[in-house]
């Protein structure tokens, strides 16, 4: 708050709350911009806005592109203290400029850089060391360099880019890096064409094979001699019946293509079983037809092994079109064919084997020379003896390699004989070993796949518990980028997890792809004290093939040196400018980088998705030696929208990256941010809202707080992120925090910095020192977000505005239509009364009929909040609102309590304008306003019960819009007053005021009541609220016309008072005076009014309430310290008045403070669309409070009073402990002792009475203490004071200290040496005399109690401990002092003088 300003106590009040239609609140200064005097320069509701966010969190408008116009970019030249800006723009302030300009710090002035740029520019960076300023965008040639040594467009080095650029970045190298939505082409030689990420499938299977779709590029499944594990689980192969013919009878034959033959018998049917021990993935089957002595099979069907079922099969008839069968499948005998394909109809299966029916045959019987099964792409187990073949010959078999300890497992399924072969490693959690898989899988046809990693579940391996993650390695392409993944192996049930998706090359005798699986680098935590890593198999599923065309393969490459047979790879979306190459052609591949080989990925990506036309990237940042690309891309089942790139290969980043377009990127020491629009990892893995933090680190992703909407940017100011999009709230621990398009995140201290709010969207800013400057489409900004609901409270450093949290309002509300909010200014006339013309030539007619003139209607737009109240429940205060508006099922009431805002239901409809809270029940009421099934105009809940009362209010009437416009309840009874516009109540004629007694739950009528009219507001005067004072437009009993009135509660009597120029629509009585009251309304002129009330006569304030001020409401408000006030208003308080206020010479104000002559500007709110905000309430919880400002004397004049109380207390007590003491022993010198007692020793150091005055003191003290919570700790532990030691076997021990012997010893006391141990066995029948026992000679008897050492648990107090205490408790304000004796320690906060009166009592009655 402005230290000119007034300075209000809301402490006083409770607390308190200030309703209105704002989106902003904040105190007023002469930087507003609703202030006359305010920056020529406001932000734009219809462009946007370049301006600056001060280190202090204030703004400041540079200047606004023309109507339409956005800014996209900007970037900062430190050494000219020039900022450049682009995006889609005709001018900048008055200066004309095309989509890019200038703004000079120094100058404070924008200029155009010479003709501009074509179109909209995207992007920007600005060198500093080069003197130059990059574009890029969607103009021509997309790429732009402006010098700023010569203020000229300059050539971009390498010509041009092909498409849109949105983002350029700096390497640390000193290259540039660029991404969009563009492609680069790199030649490179046709024998290396794999390398670029070119591939062309040609089919594995010969041409005479007879395929059906893709089949022929599918690699078959190697059939396992798992015997090398174990000899009993080889494949089986049976057939019967088998032909007499010894050459043609052995069925294995049928698992080895090319070795023999088989025949069945003669014109005999025949079944062929070919049945494995684990499960195989496959796809289809390749039959190849024994054709032999002319036999051969014609039809067959084939079951699947091991549930039997018939499966149905795709094949290609002679016309080559596709057909299906199932139990009559024909095949080919034509001898031309080799082998023939059936593809299984419903996709892949997995099966232990196949059953083949032979049904028909030409000759004398049918034959098959081999049966194999088609994998869906290809297939390697991690199992390396698994992978070996059955079949001699030249092997196409995969194959696998360990690192490390690994060993092979089988696990036998609940089916028979059902095996499943797997590897497996455990590696201690403080290891840094990382054993690993790597799989050579047979691929035998170049095409795209998606690659699975087959991972055994852990409950059936009984090893979930040392289940981690494991990296991923893909090698797809020789030559090319590694994908690298982290998956997790912690699942229980068997899965197939996909991790890679796009082009795999075929395998040759120079290369195989790889996959290589090990311990991930920072593996997921384990609940034992091992990792254990499982791998059974990798699965590759073909998912389409290339046939070369699309990358203009073949295409020689003119007048390139040393090439020859050349083909073009093409890069989409990145480029890294090195070296001058002209980009628009195709370049040498020697120009190739990481960064471009990546963008061949994203190509063929590219080329694949259903959603190409979205492809793009947006950012690009480098940390380390790591390259992080950013956009809206997948490469399927490896990386979505985010990936990093090293020298040799890419990454996919943990989860796969992000399930959203990601715009922005920016790099704080080892952590990355993110921002853009996705709600969690590709894979759902961590929730997100659109911005993520990747720790480099630990190579994971947590949440950075979280906003509402997309990121557009992100900007690095100190320690700080700038946060910047289409959002409007934050997530601050835990509750939604209106921050509008501009966010910033203390990385620091990890939270949100929620001071402030814009209003509008932020697309781009760029760190200025402890500046950053902005720009985005914003209409207005405030710094305390506030939602139409602000509290007010008074601190240490003077009064503060907060909000709500977690309280969003939409922009609808209770009413069908709101009319539009309206903004004045200080130049405007009195346009703002125009509606009130036609109203007012209407009350000049009627006012001869002494008809009150009628107040315009008016409503408040959503959100408004009109009302509000306090109820304290049984464990916190319960804010309630009222008015316009609505928040989820919350609509015209809220209850905010536990920061999170409910309401009743069924909920309220209407204009909510008054709330009122007597005992439990909540009275609500407003125009229109209305409750399914209770009610309508005014209406009552119950706040303890949480339903609304039915039945037993008759309800509010007239004969036309029936509004309530007050509520408030009578000091001390059961009456409430409402007021509004209405004529009856049920059946009672009660016009605009009406008594309701919420005891006796019935209606009355104030006095004979009003004739008619309406009353806007009410307050009460008298001590007792004697009279109720109303405002508005109204008929008295009298028949008067009257603004302002006053109504005994006493005499039942109504009283006009004075006249006014029109009807008041607010009322404030000073304190319950009824000679101090104070009215604004307007005037038959248009003009507003704000006048006082001296209990005769009204005086008119000042005039500097401008035409289009509406007063809505008035309350007086305590000062913190005196004001120099005038006229009517004491000097401990002020008039705070409310509304939508223009004052003279100073602007539009929300609300005001007036000191009895000047009208103060206090509060300005802002509406979400920049306009001035309007109040409508104050509201606060203290039903009474005092307006005085308290006075407090100088500290060190406290220190001295204090000091020279302590001192008199001081000597008070040592002089009553004297006398006290003194007459005491005199009276005991006088008094016989008793029969069983003698004098005691005259040498002991302390007398009895002294004992007895330090006993007593000391139990006065422990009385005293004991309310107020001091604790006092002894230093030994406490005795009982019990008269015997019946707890102890022996008494109490203790050792004299003097001898007591002689014959003066009288009978019944026992003579002791000083040092002789004694035990004492009563120590309370008397405090001069112990009754003790000698321990060596049995003998008992009494002994002088000074002789013998102080008893434990009644420690004497000192007199020091005493003096100490009393310092303490020399003023009634405690002090946190510690006080100790030689054997106790005393905390305490302090002794009152009440307790201290206590002790003295007690020391007086036994002087």
């Amino acid at each position: 708050m402005a230290s000119s300003l007034p300075s209000v106590d809301f402490s006083r009040m409770g607390s308190v709350g200030l309703g209105g239609s704002f989106a902003g609140l904040d105190f007023w200064s002469d930087a507003s911009p609703f202030a006359l005097n305010a920056s020529a320069h406001s932000f734009s509701t219809t462009a946007d806005t370049l301006f600056m966010r001060e280190a202090d969190g204030s703004y400041h408008v540079l200047g606004s592109t023309n109507a339409g116009g956005s800014i996209s970019s900007v970037c900062l030249i430190n050494s000219t203290n020039t900022l450049y800006l682009a995006g889609t723009f005709t001018s900048v302030e008055s200066v004309s400029a095309t989509n890019i300009a200038s703004y000079s710090f120094t100058s404070n002035s924008f200029s155009a850089l010479s003709d501009g740029l074509d179109g909209p520019v995207n992007t920007l960076f600005c060198d500093s060391a080069q003197s130059q300023v990059w574009a890029g965008g969607d103009f021509t040639d997309h790429v732009a360099l402006w010098s700023t040594s010569s203020s000229a467009w300059s050539t971009v080095p390498f010509t041009s880019l092909n498409g849109p650029v949105n983002a350029i970045s700096a390497s640390s190298n000193g290259s540039l890096y660029f991404g969009g939505n563009f492609t680069t082409s790199f030649a490179s030689n046709t024998s290396n064409n794999a390398t670029l990420g070119n591939i062309t499938s040609i089919p594995a299977a010969p041409s005479s094979v007879l395929t059906v779709g893709h089949s022929g590029y599918l690699t078959p499944l190697t059939y396992p001699f798992t015997g090398y594990i174990d000899p009993y689980n080889q494949i089986s192969v049976t057939a019967a019946p088998t032909t007499t013919q010894h050459l043609y009878s052995d069925p294995y034959v049928l698992l080895c293509p090319g070795e023999a033959i088989w025949l069945a018998a003669d014109n005999s049917q025949a079944e062929v079983d070919v049945v494995g021990y684990n499960y195989l993935r496959a796809t289809g089957a390749r039959l190849v037809n024994g054709l032999v002595e002319g036999r051969g099979t014609t039809v067959f069907s084939i079951n699947a092994a091991p549930d039997d079922t018939v499966i149905e099969l795709t094949y290609q008839d002679a016309s080559g079109n596709n057909q299906t069968c199932t139990d009559n499948c024909p095949l080919s005998t034509d001898p031309s064919v080799s082998a023939q394909d059936f593809a299984f109809t419903s996709g892949a299966l997995s099966l232990t084997g196949l059953k083949i029916h032979l049904k028909q045959w030409q000759g004398q019987g049918a034959g098959l020379s081999s049966v194999q099964l088609l994998s869906d792409g290809a297939f390697g187990s991690a199992v390396t003896n698994t992978n070996k073949p059955l079949c001699p010959g030249p092997s196409n078999s995969s194959s696998a390699q360990h690192t490390g300890n690994w060993t092979t497992q089988v696990y036998r399924e609940s089916a028979p004989a059902i095996d499943v072969y797997y590897v497996t490693t455990s590696v201690p959690t403080g290891s840094t070993t990382r054993p690993s898989v790597t799989f050579y899988p047979f691929v035998g046809a170049a095409a795209f796949y998606d690659i699975y990693m087959v991972i055994p579940g852990c409950t059936a391996l009984g090893d979930c518990d040392g289940r981690t993650t494991v990296e991923i390695q893909v090698l797809p392409v020789e030559g090319g980028l590694t994908y690298t993944t982290t998956i997790s192996e912690a699942v229980e049930q068997d899965t197939f997890t996909l991790i890679y998706t796009g082009p795999v090359d075929m395998t040759s005798s120079s290369f195989s792809p790889t996959i290589t699986l090990s311990l991930a680098a920072d593996p997921a935590p384990v609940q034992g004290d091992n990792y254990i890593l499982v791998a059974e198999a990798v699965d590759l599923y073909l998912t389409n093939i290339s046939n070369g065309t699309s990358r203009a393969a073949g295409q020689a490459v003119n007048g390139t040196k040393g090439m020859t047979n050349t083909t073009v790879s093409v890069s989409f979306g990145v480029y890294e400018y090195v070296s001058a190459v002209n980009a628009a052609s195709v370049m040498p591949n020697t120009s190739e980088t990481s960064v471009s080989r990546l963008g061949f990925a994203l190509d063929m990506a590219l080329n694949m998705s259903s959603e190409s036309n979205e492809f793009a990237i947006n950012t690009i940042v480098q940390s380390g030696n790591l390259v992080y690309i950013g956009g809206n891309f997948t490469v399927g089942g490896n990386y979505s929208n985010v990936v990093a790139v090293d020298g040799t290969k890419s990454y996919a980043l943990a989860d796969q990256g992000l399930n959203g377009v990601v715009y922005a990127a920016a790099v704080m020491g080892n952590d990355i941010y993110f921002g853009g629009n996705f709600s969690a990892t590709a894979t759902g893995g961590t929730p997100l809202q659109g911005l993520a933090k990747w720790d480099t680190d630990s190579q994971s992703w947590s949440s950075v707080g979280g906003v509402n909407g997309p990121v557009t940017d992100l900007v690095v100011s100190g320690s700080n992120l700038v946060v910047l999009g289409n959002f409007t709230a934050v997530n601050s621990s835990g509750n939604s925090v209106t921050t509008g398009g501009l966010a910033v995140w203390e990385t620091n201290q990890s939270q949100w910095n929620t001071s402030g709010v814009i209003f509008g969207n932020v697309s781009t800013a760029v760190a200025s020192g402890e500046n950053t400057v902005l720009a985005g489409r914003v209409s207005g900004s405030s710094a305390n977000a506030v939602n139409g609901i602000a509290m007010l409270s008074t601190g240490s450093n003077g009064p503060t505005i907060s909000s709500l949290a977690n309280v969003n309002f939409a922009s609808t509300g209770t009413l069908s239509k709101a009319s539009p909010a309206k903004r004045s200014t200080a130049h405007i006339s009195t346009s703002f009364f125009t509606r009130f013309a036609d109203p007012f030539a209407i009350r000049r007619r009627l006012h001869e009929r002494a008809d009150a003139p009628s107040i315009p209607i008016t409503t408040a737009a959503a959100p408004a909040i009109l009302a509000g109240a306090f109820w304290s429940n049984a464990s916190e205060l319960v804010t309630i609102i009222g008015g316009n508006f609505s928040a989820g099922s919350v609509s015209g009431v809220g209850f905010y309590a536990d920061s999170q805002l409910t309401g009743p239901s069924p909920s309220v409809s209407g204009l909510v304008k008054a709330l009122n809270v007597i005992g439990t029940d909540l009275y609500i009421g407003g125009t229109d306003v209305n409750v399914t099934g209770v009610g309508s105009n005014l209406v009552v809940y119950s706040l303890s019960d949480q339903k609304w009362h039915t039945g037993g209010m008759s309800q509010l009437s007239g004969s036309g819009t029936v509004s309530v416009n007050a509520i408030r309840t009578r000091m001390d009874t059961n009456t409430v007053v409402v007021a509004g516009s209405f004529t009856n109540a049920g059946s009672l004629g009660c016009s605009a005021v009406c008594l309701w007694d919420a005891q006796q739950a019935q209606w009355s009528t104030p006095g004979q009541g009003l004739q008619s009219g309406e009353v806007r507001a009410i307050d009460f005067a008298g001590e007792k609220f004697d009279s109720v004072i109303i405002a508005g437009s109204f008929v008295l009993p009298s028949g008067d016309v009257s603004f302002v009135a006053s109504y005994s509660f006493d005499n039942s009597t109504w009283t006009g008072l004075g006249t006014l120029p029109g009807p008041a629509l607010a009322v404030a009585v000073d304190d319950k005076n009824a000679s101090n009251i104070f009215a604004a309304g307007f005037g038959s002129d248009n003009e507003p009014y704000l006048q006082q009330w001296n209990g005769e006569s009204w005086a008119q304030q000042n005039s500097s309430l401008l035409p289009g001020s509406i007063v809505s409401q008035l309350a007086f408000v305590p000062l913190s310290k005196e004001y120099a006030t005038s006229g009517g208003i004491e000097n401990d308080r002020m008039l705070m008045v409310s509304g939508d206020l223009v004052i003279d010479n100073q602007g539009n104000v929300t609300s005001a403070l007036y000191d009895g002559s000047t009208m103060i500007p206090y509060l300005v709110g802002t509406t979400s669309a920049g306009t001035l905000g309007t109040a409508s309430t104050l509201f606060w919880s203290s039903p009474s409070f005092s307006f005085s400002v308290q006075h407090f004397l100088a500290t060190g004049l406290v220190v001295l009073v204090a000091i020279a109380m302590a001192t008199g207390f001081i000597l008070l007590f040592i002089l009553l402990f004297f006398l006290f003491a003194c007459l005491k022993r005199r009276r005991e010198r006088n008094r016989p002792p008793p029969k069983e007692m003698f004098e005691k020793d005259r040498d002991s150091d302390v007398s009895s009475t002294h004992q007895h005055v330090f006993d007593n003191v000391q139990a006065a003290l422990e009385q005293s203490l004991a309310p107020s919570g001091p604790v006092v700790i002894d230093r030994e532990r406490r005795e009982s004071d019990a008269s015997s030691y019946a707890d102890e076997d022996e008494g109490r021990e203790t050792t004299m200290r003097y001898d007591f012997e002689g014959p003066e010893l009288q009978p019944g006391e026992m003579s002791m040496k000083a040092g002789q141990r004694v035990i004492i066995l009563d120590d309370v029948q008397s405090h001069e005399w112990w009754y003790a026992r000698d321990p060596a000679s049995g003998r008992e008897g009494v002994v002088p109690a000074t002789y013998g050492e102080s008893r434990r648990g009644r420690n004497r107090l000192t007199f020091s401990l005493v003096m100490c205490i009393m310092i303490m408790s020399s003023s009634n304000r405690f002090l946190p002092v510690t006080c100790a004796s030689s054997d106790t320690v005393v905390f305490t906060p302090g002794l009152s003088t009440q307790q201290l009166f206590r002790v003295s009592m007690i020391l007086s009655s036994e002087a």
